[in-house]
């Protein structure tokens, strides 16, 4: 198999991790996970640093790259695909984007039940930077889910990643 990456691209809490679990487990890839990054940062400094985020997770993307481990990199690439790609590019990997497209009311609803409070107050700057992610760079992504489909995103993620893998 070719190195691949899958990633996403959608707003905060509109499931990529339930989706990027899901794909590792059936397609048996490792995770390279955003959240955890964000939380080890916090742990080890006692508050979030967000520069010492962004060194940290780009010094682990760049060895996994490195390395060639084909990989699940669970974090939205909408306001960093331009550099994410040419890293991927670099490094010769094929990617898979799932872009997660929800409505406002529906990732309203998101947000209220996962207790979201922050997100939701910024909830229309969230979706403006999806939306510009979508109308630069939409030939670039592989499958968009959407409200209609957001009951079985994670089967339609697999089916749809399987046959990209297969076809690749």
């Amino acid at each position: 198999m070719n190195k691949i990456c899958i990633t996403f691209a959608g707003a905060v809490g509109s499931s990529k991790t339930p989706i990027t679990n899901y794909l590792s487990t059936k397609l048996n890839l490792p995770v390279f996970n955003n959240d955890a990054i964000r939380s080890e940062v916090t742990e080890d400094l006692g508050i979030f640093d967000s520069n010492e985020h962004v060194k940290r997770r780009n010094e682990r993307l760049k060895e996994i790259m490195e390395n060639g481990v084909s990989f699940i990199c669970d974090l939205s690439v909408d306001r960093e695909w331009e550099e994410f790609k040419k890293q991927l590019t670099l490094n010769e990997y094929r990617y898979f984007i799932i872009s997660i497209d929800l409505s406002k009311e529906f990732l309203t609803r998101l947000y209220k039940s996962k207790d979201y409070l922050e997100s939701l107050k910024i909830i229309d700057k969230i979706i403006n930077d999806h939306d510009i992610f979508l109308n630069t760079y939409n030939n670039d992504i592989a499958l968009h889910i959407s409200d209609d489909d957001f009951k079985v995103r994670c089967k339609i993620s697999y089916q749809e990643t399987k046959k990209w893998i297969k076809n690749k």
